[in-house]
């Protein structure tokens, strides 16, 4: 059994992997505002639905760098960070935003990632994803990310760009 270390860098190196081939050739859409980009996010995001776009993160990546131009990163946290997001409450979300479920520690379990395409409406929000609503396939759907990401001993993380 790999240690701790080894597995977390073998999942970043096949991350870094998936993403550069979601993303070898893409060229981003025309610069944008923060604002502009969250809600083209969105809109870029559900043009892939019922697609079959790989893990979620990998496809939340592919996203970002098809509407920023950069990329979003490997990392489970540090990336958003190192990208301009800060953390927001749930309540405090917008579509655009990005939802990361993870592990309060290493960031390695209970993991998830999803776009939010609506406000949230008590616990639960619109997102749109990959790899929940079939395996590897993008869709769209409601869903409380708090609960969802404590069913798997992790925490949600609201991210906000700006």
């Amino acid at each position: 059994m790999l240690s701790l270390n080894r597995r977390n860098t073998a999942r970043t190196f096949a991350t870094a992997v998936a993403l550069a081939a979601a993303t070898s050739g893409v060229v981003p859409l025309a610069p944008v505002s923060s604002a502009d980009a969250a809600s083209a996010m969105v809109t870029h995001a559900r043009n892939y639905l019922g697609t079959y776009q790989g893990q979620c993160k990998v496809f939340v990546q592919k996203i970002y760098a098809e509407v920023y131009p950069n990329t979003l990163g490997v990392g489970y946290y540090q990336a958003y960070v190192n990208a301009g997001y800060h953390r927001v409450a749930k309540a405090d979300v917008v579509p655009g935003d990005i939802i990361q479920e993870t592990d309060a520690g290493s960031h390695t379990t209970g993991i998830h990632t999803a776009i939010v395409t609506g406000d949230p409406a008590g616990g639960e929000i619109r997102v749109i994803d990959s790899n929940f609503v079939a395996t590897n396939k993008v869709g769209e759907h409601t869903y409380n990310p708090t609960t969802h990401a404590q069913s798997h001993g992790g925490v949600a993380y609201y991210w906000h760009k700006g």
